[in-house]
């Protein structure tokens, strides 16, 4: 039996506005699997090229998988646990599953989606343990406005009968909040250069955390829940919405102390900040799903934050770095995608000097949806605040060793014997006094 698949009827709307354009349009299909149940869409969007002009507008045979699969990377930092890539969707006079050729595009489109993902991991853009790494292909007639879906698995040339329908309300989502705090030190690598690899740095905290939250215990609402119970056992009792989540991490003091090695670095980086994390889930879905939504969610967040930061750097190759550098990753805002069904959010990221304004364009070019500032939340995450007194720079700091050929500036302190005597007179002279206001 085939995959069953159901979008929010609203969304044919959209999809019947880009069938009245002349050409093809191509673009990504956004929902929550199920490895049991129903497969639900509560987003789709068309992919533009280079030029601002549709991906395929000329025909399928036209589209840039490598832009298709970029876009589909970039999409997914801004979608919450759960939420994935499902596949794609073809706007098309010609059924593309008549054609050989054309089912042999759409593929190589799939598998470089799935290749980008594999390669960006901590983004949780695959999810085989729900989808069995198989990706949904939708046709829409521009012509006739028929329809159907299919899914293809990366490993086999066939296609799998799909079940999709447009529904209206298809079903209700609760709401799965939390904040996750980050407090680590880290050590600090080189490769092979006398410059610190920041992303690569960045990347490896984020590996860490993702392992504490393997082995962290999620409470609902205050209490554990049985895995495979489903959210829906529970709500008829639940007067509260949304669900709050507490993620309780292991203690350091577990560790197995005949594990631990002592290395030596150069340099330590200090991890911390408070995550904000917001995940939805129909009522079908288990605690163990929701549980590993959240979990997925924040490393995603995490991971999204670190390549927007990173991509965001602008260093001259002869500059000399500050021995102490602050990295400021970018705060989550989150906004609606609109569906009348739902309360699902969506999440954007700005920078310190950046207003809810700058996110416009960036939700307008990523998702083809339109907000005013007011429609967004930046209210959950804060700015975060750096002491005057915690700032440093390369000239009272001194530059790295070797570093434009300078050495660390020498630190002047006072001698240690000389701060001795004076502490043993102070103590002298108090004894003295002491002993003549008693005699």
């Amino acid at each position: 039996m085939g995959r069953s698949v159901i979008c929010e009827a609203y969304l044919e709307e959209y999809l019947k506005s880009l069938a009245k354009r002349q050409g093809t349009s191509v673009g990504l299909l956004i929902g929550q699997p199920s490895s049991h149940g129903k497969d639900y869409v509560v987003h789709l969007n068309k992919i533009k090229d280079d030029c601002g002009a549709d991906q395929g507008k000329n025909g399928l045979l036209d589209v840039d998988s490598k832009q298709v699969s970029q876009h589909a990377l970039i999409e997914t930092r801004v979608l919450p646990g759960g939420f994935y890539v499902l596949g794609i969707f073809v706007v098309n006079p010609k059924s593309v599953f008549e054609d050989p050729v054309l089912v042999g595009k759409v593929k190589t489109i799939l598998v470089d989606i799935r290749h980008t993902f594999a390669s960006n991991g901590l983004l949780h853009g695959n999810c085989d343990e729900l989808d069995g790494g198989d990706k949904l292909v939708f046709f829409y007639s521009s012509s006739s406005n028929v329809f159907g879906c299919k899914s293809i698995s990366p490993k086999s040339d066939g296609l799998k009968p799909c079940d999709w329908k447009f529904q209206d309300r298809a079903t209700s989502w609760h709401v799965m909040s939390t904040f996750y705090e980050t407090d680590d030190v880290f050590a600090l690598r080189k490769k092979g250069s006398e410059q610190y690899e920041t992303e690569d740095n960045l990347t490896e905290c984020v590996e860490v955390v993702k392992k504490q939250l393997e082995q962290s215990v999620v409470f609902f609402d205050g209490e554990p829940a049985d895995g495979k119970e489903l959210v829906e056992s529970v709500l008829k009792a639940k007067k509260d919405d949304p669900f709050v989540v507490h993620i309780y991490a292991p203690s350091s003091s577990t560790t197995d102390i005949t594990t631990c090695k002592l290395e030596t670095f150069t340099g330590t980086m200090k991890f911390d900040g408070i995550i904000s994390s917001k995940c939805f889930v129909h009522p079908k879905t288990t605690f163990a799903e929701a549980e590993s939504f959240i979990k997925a969610d924040i490393v995603r967040s995490l991971m999204s934050r670190i390549q927007i930061h990173c991509d965001s750097l602008v260093q001259a190759e002869d500059s000399i770095p500050d021995t102490i550098m602050l990295n400021e990753l970018p705060r989550r805002i989150y906004f609606p995608i609109r569906a009348k069904s739902n309360q699902i959010l969506f999440s954007e990221y700005l920078f310190r000097e950046e207003g809810k304004a700058t996110a416009i364009p960036q939700i307008q070019e990523t998702l083809d949806l339109s907000f005013t500032p007011k429609e967004l939340n930046a209210a959950v995450e804060i700015v975060a605040e750096v002491k005057e007194e915690e700032r440093h720079d390369a000239k009272e700091c001194g530059s790295a060793d070797g570093a434009g050929g300078k050495k660390r500036k020498e630190v002047e302190r006072p001698s240690t014997v000389l701060l001795g005597a004076v502490g043993a007179i102070a103590v002298l002279i108090v004894a003295i006094v002491v002993f003549l206001l008693t005699k």
